[in-house]
């Protein structure tokens, strides 16, 4: 009777093992920045605001995931209000590259100061974001840089990877006349929500970005599965020290390898 019992037991075991074998295996792929076609929208000089102009984009060919920018109009004037800007600009010394015109280097402890190697996995490209939405601030200045599918399909973007820049650490490790630095029980958070075909809001998932003492310098994998399918995702970044105008931090963090669901 014992042995009998055994082999039902086997047999149902292996009947799963079976069935999970046989769901088909979901193909990804990961967008690095590295192909040539975005060579012409690489940053030039490590500064934002001394390269991007209105009407910046970038579109990845294979999924059409793409990205403009956003500008704002006062007084007759364009300003950059915020996007995802690829670069290549890395360091290893915030202090030395921790200024706004510096905006556009990621951190990364083996360069001293180089165009090569500094994006996830050691490449060379990267997206530098820029932007945040404070709604109890000003609830019609929504700057969150976003990444959309321009063909109209909805997919499931995986993950992706993110890590400082050094104007960031600079500021968060120092402070400077318009921001303090980071204090015991300030928190950093960055988030990313997803939205339908439609437009409509979803799932919004969230990462603890930097605390005191406790600051991502390194790429780090970022679970965006939980969004399901979306056409399009809005980056956040809030937390630390506020005034009347919302976050004095530098409303900056880099992404690479965004790996999506075919």
């Amino acid at each position: 009777m014992k042995k009998l019992l055994f082999f039902a037991l086997a047999l149902v075991v292996a009947v799963a093992c079976e069935k999970d074998n046989d769901e088909p295996e979901v193909a990804t792929f990961t967008i690095d920045f590295e192909d040539s076609l975005f060579d012409s929208d690489v940053a030039e000089v490590p500064s934002t605001w001394n390269f991007v102009l209105e009407g910046y984009s970038w579109i990845e060919p294979s999924t059409s995931l793409y990205h403009e920018a956003i500008f704002t109009h006062d007084y007759g004037y364009a300003m950059f209000g915020g996007g995802l800007v690829l670069s290549s600009y890395n360091a290893n010394d915030p202090t030395s590259f921790g200024t706004y015109e510096q905006d556009l280097y990621v951190y990364n402890s083996q360069n001293k100061n180089s165009k090569k190697g500094g994006g996830a996995g050691g490449s060379d490209t990267f997206l530098i974001a820029y932007g945040n939405y404070e709604p109890e601030v000003d609830a019609e200045l929504d700057m969150r840089p976003t990444i959309t599918f321009s063909d109209g399909k909805a997919r499931v973007i995986k993950s992706c990877q993110v890590n400082s820049t050094t104007y960031f650490l600079n500021i968060a490790e120092n402070g400077n006349p318009y921001s303090p630095a980071m204090k015991d029980g300030d928190e950093i958070k960055i988030y990313a929500t997803g939205y339908d075909e439609a437009g409509r809001e979803g799932k919004t998932v969230e990462m603890t970005f930097a605390r005191k003492g406790k600051l991502i310098k390194k790429w780090t994998r970022w679970n965006l599965a939980a969004l399901g399918k979306v056409r399009s995702i809005k980056f956040n970044i809030r937390g630390g020290n506020t005034d009347e105008w919302g976050m004095t931090t530098p409303k900056y963090f880099a992404i690479d390898d965004i790996v999506v669901e075919r």
